[in-house]
């Protein structure tokens, strides 16, 4: 390997090589002749000895009001190393110090929720075309039934595709005016519903849950959808769920639909 290319390995770039080697067989020298020896231009050659004078491997010397450079040492070079080795341990006893702190904030970020916003019928369906997409095994939601139908009449196009139907299983509470007629609404497969009074609860906005993702959509005004994906989120939703599955029971409401 050439001395150039070893220096280079030492932590000098390849110009910084190309000028401490001049300078070691000049001994003393002008900007002007280290620069017809190393064919680099003026202005670029006194950039590189500028750079070795800061790394203290050269040093310049006034002679006659004419500025000369003379190499320092060359076992400068390893002080040069120790120094940099010195700077590496500082800065790695740093990076032990403040690893715990930045370990924590990469969990929290990992943690944090990701939150979509939907606007719109188009939105919804939106939602429901990724829920379809997820293939839960499970879904739970609480919605109002009436605000439901007055954006979403059943029809041939119902936005809840047969064929996805069969491949969800739903527990669903609908809240609903018993004082309204409510159309016959088909179920999807597997799905357990049941029906309680708007006038206990009067419950103006939907949510369910599948897999790390909770839904919230609000009807009334303007449609406005979110999803938050966090599995502590969902899984804590899921348990409130639970909960008023569990207590929904004597508050059912036994009209059917017609």
């Amino acid at each position: 390997m050439n001395l150039d290319k070893k220096l280079e390995n030492l932590g000098l770039n390849q110009k910084e090589s190309k000028v401490y080697i001049a300078l070691l067989e000049l001994g003393q020298a002008s900007a002007q002749e280290v620069s017809s020896k190393t064919a680099l231009n003026r202005a670029t050659t006194y950039v590189i000895l500028e750079s070795l004078i800061k790394k203290e491997l050269v040093r310049n010397l006034i002679r006659k009001k004419k500025t000369f450079f003379t190499v320092e040492s060359p076992l400068q070079i390893i002080e040069m190393l120790n120094d940099k080795q010195k700077d590496i341990s500082s800065k790695l006893d740093v990076a032990k110090e403040i690893m715990p702190e930045l370990e924590m904030l990469c969990r929290v970020t990992s943690q944090k929720a990701k939150v979509k916003f939907y606007e719109g019928k188009e939105g919804v369906l939106m939602i429901q075309k990724d829920l379809f997409k997820e293939k839960p095994r499970i879904v739970e939601e609480i919605f109002n039934l009436n605000n439901t139908l007055d954006v979403f009449p059943p029809s041939p196009a119902d936005h809840r595709k047969k064929s996805d139907k069969k491949k969800i299983k739903v527990r669903s509470i609908a809240i609903y005016d018993p004082k309204k007629i409510v159309p016959k609404l088909p179920l999807l497969y597997k799905e357990e519903r049941k029906y309680l009074p708007y006038n206990k609860f009067p419950f103006n906005a939907d949510f369910s849950i599948y897999k790390n993702k909770v839904v919230l959509l609000s009807w009334r005004k303007k449609i406005m959808g979110i999803v938050i994906e966090n599995k502590d989120i969902a899984d804590a939703m899921r348990s409130l769920f639970t909960l008023a599955w569990s207590g929904a029971e004597k508050y059912i409401v036994l009209k059917k639909e017609k």
